[in-house]
Order: C-alpha cells, then structure tokens, then sequence
C-alpha cells in the first residue's frame, strides 16, 4: 500500500504541474519542481475525502498518460498483430486496470510527505526525458519514483513510470501479459483483462459497502 500512496501522490504532483503549465513550453522537470508547494499546500490540509481525490485523478492525472502507448509496452511484439478493435478494448482495459488495481487504491496517506527532485537531464530539442524524484514519509526510506515523458502533438506525456522497481508497463509484460499471450494469444488476453477488472471492481464494491455499515 505504500508504494500504491507513493506513486498517486508523485502522479498527482506531476499531472498539476503538467496541467497548469500547459499553455506555455516549459521542460517538463520545472513543470514539476514549480508545481510541488502548490500540491503539497492542498494535501497536506487532509480535507479530502476519497471522492474529491478521485475527481482529481480523473480530471488532473489520467489525462496526462499515453495509454495507447503504454498499452502498446505491455502487450509487446504481439500488439502488431491485433486489429483495431482489439487495440481498442485492450487500451480501455488496461486503463481500467491502472486506475482501479494500482491507482484506485491509494487515496490516503499522503498529508505528511517531502519530495527530492534528481538532476534531470534534458535538453532542448529533446522530445523524452525522464524526471526522477525520492518520496519520503516520516519513519521510512525513501522511495525512488520516476517518470518517462515524452513529447507529443498533444503536449508532454507519461509513457511509463517506476515506483522503487522496473518500470510498470515492462514489468506487467513480463510477469502478468506473457504467459496468457503465448497461450490464448490477444483474445485470450483481453479476457485476461477483463476477469481482472471485474475483480477489482467486486473488491471495491465490498470495500465500499464495509466501510458504510
């Protein structure tokens, strides 16, 4: 659960500073830095319930990924194979993955946190850079998280991102996506997906339904 706090929060981080920057071309690691004191003032007020943190996932930082593209790295070779529509239900899917299982979870803790930026480097000219920060809480070692961006026709975007571990999309190829591609191929996958969110969206609904009784 804390890595899941940990990378929500520097998500939110970095989706605010994309956001509010996005009328004018600022290298994305001052984007970042300039915004911090900002989102820190607002979380640290702890006033925000679960809701007011999910809009804000919603409206600051889901817009700010390139799911396509992200999707693309989890799939791996095989993407190339798929048809638009199955590149269609795979891109929601694994959307629906990310917000519910990894994003979705951590929407508490994150009130009493400092944050380390690592020199970036980047120049300009450079269409990806990956800014690197070190999350802290008070009585534990700091966790490394860090950011792929990358330039696009619709602004920066998150490509990928690593919390203390290998980078997500990779990882999930890896460990989860491999075994159901070499075995039952894209369709097999996509049920894959889909078994997995219904899950989660099981477990949340009786999450929810505890915590009101």
């Amino acid at each position: 659960m804390k890595r899941l706090v940990v990378a929500v929060f520097g998500l939110t981080l970095l989706s605010f500073a994309m956001f509010t920057r996005a009328d004018t071309i600022v290298a994305p690691d001052v984007m970042v830095k300039t915004a911090v004191q900002d989102v820190l003032a607002v979380l640290k007020q702890g006033k925000s319930d679960k809701k007011q943190i999910q809009d804000l996932v919603d409206t600051k930082v889901l817009p700010m990924f390139d799911f396509t593209l992200m999707t693309k790295r989890a799939v791996g070779p095989i993407w190339k194979t798929a048809t638009p529509e199955q590149k269609k239900i795979l891109v929601d899917e694994f959307r629906n993955l990310l917000v519910r299982v990894f994003i979705g979870k951590a929407f508490t803790g994150v009130t009493n946190v400092s944050v380390k930026f690592e020199p970036t480097n980047f120049a300009e000219g450079d269409d990806q850079v990956t800014v690197k920060t070190l999350i802290s809480t008070p009585g534990d070692t700091p966790v490394a998280v860090e950011y792929d961006l990358k330039k696009t026709s619709a602004g920066w975007k998150v490509v990928d991102f690593s919390v203390a571990g290998p980078r997500l999309a990779l990882d999930i190829y890896s460990n989860q996506f491999r075994d159901p591609l070499q075995q039952t191929g894209i369709d097999g996958l996509i049920k894959f997906l889909e078994d997995k969110n219904r899950a989660a969206e099981a477990a949340l609904a009786a999450g929810h339904k505890a915590a009101v009784k």
